[in-house]
């Protein structure tokens, strides 16, 4: 291709983390919200690399290709309750691989029910907000995690930590968790526990006092998975704000990967943990 296209420019802020529609990363490239909404729960999968069109991929990479695409529109179905969906692939005005993915409602004016989505007004759709599309993509995002499709292979079910004081652990991990998009769930008869997408977190209380230490055998460090470079920073803020001990503050760390991203704090028994995007 001669020039970069309007795809190349996006699949680029993809891999800084600085486009907020990113919904998830499958085998094939990404997925994210389209913008606008011309319909709720629009998404786009965008090849990496970007390629001309389907048939620049050989086999393999053209069926994991369209399997995303319909897995990401399975996730769409669950979390819509959409009656259908339709797929479509163009590139005619930027020869750019793409595909739409968009529900279809039972509720659409009659007119505009069984016609194809141009048949909308799009310059009238909503543009993207994460304020107001943000729970949607979430959603999405974790239909896809449910179907084993984020992280499949090698998944950790959850992670118990010995701390030295159960209370002051259990008060640090309530404030810090939810802003790494964890909940709380009933506790267990050891302790607390919260989720995570792929993940549960649960605390139990030390039968012997000690220091933890990092470099003894055990844990190292634990390191949480951040959808892009601006919510590293945005919890960095909010660790300031809470008196944690940060570690190393939001840094670049080519040597772990291109767009290694992360922070570094300690928890109150020690633990380092981390705070990590990865293209």
């Amino acid at each position: 291709m001669s020039a970069p296209t309007a795809i190349h420019r996006r699949v680029e802020a993809l891999r800084s983390g600085e486009d907020a529609t990113f919904i998830a990363r499958l085998v094939s490239g990404w997925a994210v919200m389209g913008d606008p909404q011309v319909l709720p729960g629009y998404c786009l999968l965008l090849p990496d690399p970007v390629v001309g069109h389907l048939n620049d991929f050989d086999g393999t990479a053209r069926a994991a290709f369209l399997a995303d695409a319909a897995a990401l529109g399975d996730a769409v179905l669950a979390v819509t309750g959409a009656l259908r969906v339709n797929y479509a692939m163009f590139g005619n005005l930027e020869p750019a691989l793409h595909a739409h993915v968009f529900p279809r409602y039972a509720n659409e004016e009659e007119t505009l029910r069984t016609a194809q989505p141009w048949a909308y007004d799009w310059s009238a759709a909503p543009a993207f907000d994460a304020a107001q599309h943000g729970p949607l993509r979430d959603q999405i995002r974790a239909a896809l995690g449910r179907a084993g499709l984020i992280g499949a292979r090698g998944r950790i079910h959850h992670i118990d930590l010995t701390v030295s004081d159960l209370p002051v652990a259990k008060a640090f991990y309530e404030a810090v968790l939810p802003l790494m998009g964890f909940r709380r769930l009933p506790d267990a008869p050891e302790g607390p526990v919260w989720t995570g997408e792929l993940v549960e977190i649960g605390l139990q209380a030390a039968r012997q006092q000690r220091s933890h230490d990092r470099y003894a055998p055990g844990l190292h460090h634990l390191a949480f998975s951040a959808p892009g470079r601006p919510d590293v920073d945005r919890l960095y803020s909010q660790l300031c704000a809470l008196g944690v001990r940060v570690l190393d503050a939001p840094a670049e760390y080519p040597a772990y990967g291109p767009g290694y991203y992360a922070v570094f704090f300690a928890d109150p028994d020690g633990i380092k943990l981390e705070y990590a995007y990865t293209p």
